[in-house]
């Protein structure tokens, strides 16, 4: 192939749309000759002096010295029947990204790359906490050495080499298409095509099948129906129906153990609330007399942390960003977490739910309106004589800079129960990997069993409980996990277990890896009251003031 090696970068513009429509306001296109057909736009951005010069206070003299310019040129090609967006410097800067295919550059990248030749990829695990991350390698390599979790990350990158070379010697994509190919000016149209023809192949299922289980939602229109989804449940729920499939989750790991209280903001809410849950949101929405529930409501409310006195001490949030729902749109589910909207493919979905209904149930007494984890876990102490309580009885194993939690509860019939309140998945995650990680070190850590058993001494000492000095075997000996049956449970409203998917996929992941440890699993659906306001007032003329003043300042 004649010429040199060139760098581009493509977008596919959506059916139906022309080159106009992919711009920003104020970029004008051109005909250009070079290409029949195709449209040209360049400019130069900037002309003035950066904005690093006011704070050295330079002089005007000094900073005429000193511009920020940068060039960018936009072509618009034709070919296969479809437009494609060919951007140069900061030619991206200037398109509509709505207006584009999402994920062509990747599925071209996924059809056309060598497999065992990847070099990065950008991950995304959705949670109320996303974690997002990009690896690379120094080296061609395959997928496993990037840690992708198949049923949990969302690829949102790729870069690798192909196995066809005259198609590229590099590619790399995301929404956009980046791609090393030796051709000239005259070879545009081809590339594009060619770019085409590669994203309309299925190639990718062979060796990244999985891509396709749990897709971020960027389509406009799509988030707009699903949004409208989310504002008719909570509509609902404020009238009185059933929120079965709502909850609230902090959208960043939070430290269950803070002393910090809570309350609503954006309505003139006085109420304060021990932790974050909807049905303290819906008591707050009912005491300011919210008949009705709107997508105002759902963008413009947030949650404050707050002192005794209900004043701001830590951080807020949106309603919109904490609230964790699934719904279901043409037979198809989508997953609201931290903000974002996720499709689940059907038999992933399917799979898990199955998983989650047919697990083993283990009962526990029911929680009390307004007990956490930590109140809940010293009255069973005190109630439950077959049950030795180690919550906060730390261990450090073998080797280790951290120590771990063996469990909340030790059965006298060989279970280790852990507990969690609320449904949140930062605190879920750390439950499942609670009893995984406790698992592994009671097979392997001969002195840390010996330092569990001290706990349990000391503990029997003091509640006058006996029979559980022996459960643990000593180091030396064998311990037998095929003995044990490692519990979850899980502090909740509601009359049935519901947990989000990425945490229903996330106990899965838990209960496999317990299995080939040997150990059998449970799971214990704790029940607990609705929440209700820990401080209440009546809102006076000067709090309504005071509050307006407030979220002006919020806003």
């Amino acid at each position: 192939m004649k010429g040199n090696t060139q760098k581009l970068s493509i977008r596919l513009l959506k059916h139906g749309l022309a080159p106009k429509d992919g711009l920003r306001d104020g970029v004008e296109l051109d005909a250009w000759d070079k290409l029949e057909g195709a449209l040209i736009a360049l400019e130069t951005m900037g002309g003035n002096p950066p904005k690093w010069s006011k704070f050295l206070e330079l002089s005007d003299e000094q900073k005429k010295k000193l511009y920020n310019n940068t060039a960018y040129g936009l072509v618009f090609v034709q070919a296969a029947g479809r437009w494609f967006a060919v951007s140069f410097g900061m030619g991206h800067v200037k398109l509509d990204p709505a207006k584009f295919e999402q994920d062509f550059g990747l599925r071209v990248v996924l059809n056309s790359v060598d497999p065992n030749q990847l070099k990065s990829a950008d991950v995304r695990t959705p949670d109320e906490n996303t974690l997002s991350r990009r690896s690379q390698t120094s080296r061609g390599s395959d997928q496993t050495a990037f840690l992708i979790d198949v049923e949990r990350d969302i690829v949102r990158g790729l870069a690798g080499t192909p196995k066809d070379k005259t198609f590229a010697s590099r590619v790399a994509g995301t929404d956009a298409l980046s791609m090393d190919r030796k051709m000239t000016v005259a070879d545009l149209s081809t590339a594009c095509a060619e770019a085409y023809s590669v994203y309309q192949k299925e190639d990718y299922k062979e060796h990244f099948a999985w891509i396709d289980q749990i897709k971020h939602v960027r389509e406009n229109e799509l988030i707009e129906k699903l949004n409208a989804e989310a504002v008719a449940c909570i509509d609902g729920a404020v009238k009185g129906g059933d929120p079965e499939g709502l909850h609230l989750a902090f959208p960043v790991i939070y430290d269950p153990e803070k002393s910090n209280q809570l309350r609503y903001k954006g309505f003139r809410s006085s109420q304060i609330y021990p932790d974050l849950d909807l049905s303290g949101y819906l008591e707050a929405l009912q005491e300011r007399g919210k008949t009705d529930y709107g997508l105002d409501d759902f963008n413009g409310h947030t949650v404050h942390e707050v002192d005794d006195e209900g004043r701001d001490c830590g951080g807020k949030w949106k309603i919109s960003e904490c609230l964790v729902c699934e719904v279901e749109i043409d037979g198809r589910t989508y997953v609201l977490s931290g903000g974002r909207w996720y499709e689940v493919e059907s038999d992933l979905a399917k799979q898990v739910q199955e998983f989650f209904d047919k697990l083993d149930r283990y009962d526990l007494p029911e929680a009390k309106a307004e007990e956490n984890e930590q109140k809940y876990n010293a009255r069973l102490k005190i109630e439950e004589p077959d049950l030795l309580c180690l919550d906060a009885q730390l261990v450090k194993p073998t080797g280790s800079a951290t120590t771990i939690e063996i469990c909340d509860f030790l059965s006298k019939d060989n279970r280790l129960i852990h507990v969690k309140d609320k449904t949140s998945s930062s605190r879920l995650s750390h439950l499942f990997n609670q009893g995984t990680v406790s698992g592994r070190v009671l097979i392997l850590d001969g002195p840390c069993r010996d330092k569990t058993r001290e706990k349990v001494g000391v503990i029997q000492a003091e509640t006058g409980q006996t029979g559980f000095e022996t459960i643990i075997c000593a180091d030396g000996e064998d311990f037998r996990p095929q003995d044990f049956t490692v519990v979850y449970a899980v502090i909740g409203t509601g009359d049935s277990p519901k947990l989000p998917f990425f945490s229903m996929i996330t106990l899965r992941q838990a209960a496999r890896e317990l299995k080939a440890l040997g150990y059998s699993y449970e799971f214990a659906w704790i029940k607990k009251p609705a929440a209700v306001g820990v401080k209440k007032k009546k809102a006076t003329k000067s709090d309504e003031v005071s509050e307006v003043i407030e979220e002006t300042l919020d806003a």
